[in-house]
């Protein structure tokens, strides 16, 4: 595991470059520029005014190059591509409860290496000690077998800036943690369900394993450690987890309070369960839209629910057409279905495309009157 005092990027006077991430009107920038020497090299580093949101981090570059986490690749053993990324965009979101975006950079995870993030995960045994999930108990029986609890672990640095330059003052963890464990015997692929409880057990006695671990790493002896715990979806669910938890770990080797979030999400329209007013308003958008073009291939929408309220909708509608008239007439019509039967008081984003990929995309903000849109050539 890499010493976090390497995560001190530079010794410069008022000197850092934002990475600005999202859509949005970029203000005028004003920028300034500082060669400094760190050591024998020569660092570059530029300071802009602007932020697109302050929904966004400002992230380091370091002369002139994003740093990229220190175990880049490991959450590709994820489900699915859709709970890659809720696991780390949504890790943010729980981030921002203890880290301001006005007063925090961000950059990706420089302390928990890639061996080390492997071996954390591997199974509890002689040859390795420092494995986090239960040692294998020779069953191959879903009844007896034990699982793996812990998928994947996610670390995002959060950085202040000081006269001495930019140094880390945050962590956030993200658990990946599985409610179903998929696994093999001779080659006949198998699964076994892990309980809500038996999750939400292993997944606090893990935080509280990496915590005091971080805590030997100097630098990380009083740092804020903030812990989200996530439930990955299954390998046939059509959308990502969600966390279920999140706690801050002030000083010490241990969380001080777990909070339960209250997540969920819901595929639109619904397969079963009784209707609500969502289900029937998304019903009535997607029965006017393939009214219009019937043939479509798809409407089908994510929403996420946060102590029982949605809170955003994003809706993939796939098209067998591709000619630009076409497009931009379905388009126009997409949007004026959105602003009648949509809900007004959350994000909305609605992306259409067809066998050529992404044809057209269209967003509206919480409370907008209308929506922003592309169309692309």
């Amino acid at each position: 595991m890499n010493k976090a005092k390497s995560v001190i990027l530079m010794t410069v006077s008022g000197a850092a470059m934002f990475l600005l991430a999202g859509c949005g009107q970029l203000s005028e920038t004003q920028t300034t520029e500082n060669t400094t020497k760190t050591g024998p090299e020569k660092v570059t580093v530029q300071t802009t005014q602007n932020q697109l949101s302050t929904d966004y981090y400002p992230a380091l570059i370091v002369d002139g190059k994003y740093q990229f986490s220190q175990n880049r690749g490991v959450s590709l053993s994820l489900n699915s591509t859709a709970n890659i990324k809720d696991f780390e965009a949504d890790l943010l979101d729980v981030a921002k409860n203890v880290f301001p975006t006005d007063q925090y950079f961000f950059q990706e995870g420089q302390v928990i290496d890639y061996d080390t993030t492997r071996l954390w995960l591997g199974r509890y045994s002689d040859a390795n000690p420092d494995g986090l999930n239960p040692t294998d108990n020779g069953s191959t029986d879903a009844a007896t077998r034990e699982p793996i609890y812990l998928e994947q672990i996610l670390e995002q640095d959060y950085m202040i800036q000081n006269e001495n330059g930019f140094e880390l003052a945050g962590m956030a963890i993200g658990l990946a943690m599985n409610s179903v464990d998929y696994y093999k015997v001779n080659d006949v692929p198998m699964e076994q369900a892990i309980s809500r409880d038996k999750l939400e057990e292993q997944a606090k006695n893990y935080a509280n394993t990496i915590i005091t671990r971080l805590r030997q790493t100097e630098g990380l002896e009083s740092i804020p450690i903030v812990i989200g715990v996530y439930e990955q979806s299954a390998q046939d669910s059509p959308v990502g987890g969600v966390y279920l938890f999140e706690g801050v770990s002030t000083e010490g080797n241990a969380v001080g309070e777990w909070i339960a979030r209250n997540e969920s999400k819901v595929v639109f329209p619904l397969q079963s369960g009784a209707q609500t007013e969502e289900s029937s308003n998304f019903d009535n958008f997607k029965n006017e839209v393939q009214d219009f073009f019937p043939n479509l291939n798809g409407i089908v929408g994510e929403g996420k629910y946060i102590d029982g309220q949605l809170m955003s909708l994003e809706i993939d509608i796939t098209t067998q057409f591709y000619g630009e008239t076409e497009i931009i007439a379905f388009t126009q019509h997409v949007t004026d279905a959105a602003g009648r039967f949509l809900p007004q008081n959350i994000p909305v984003e609605i992306t259409i495309e067809s066998i050529n990929g992404i044809e057209s995309f269209l967003t509206r903000e919480t409370n907008s009157q209308g929506f922003s849109y592309h169309i692309f050539d």
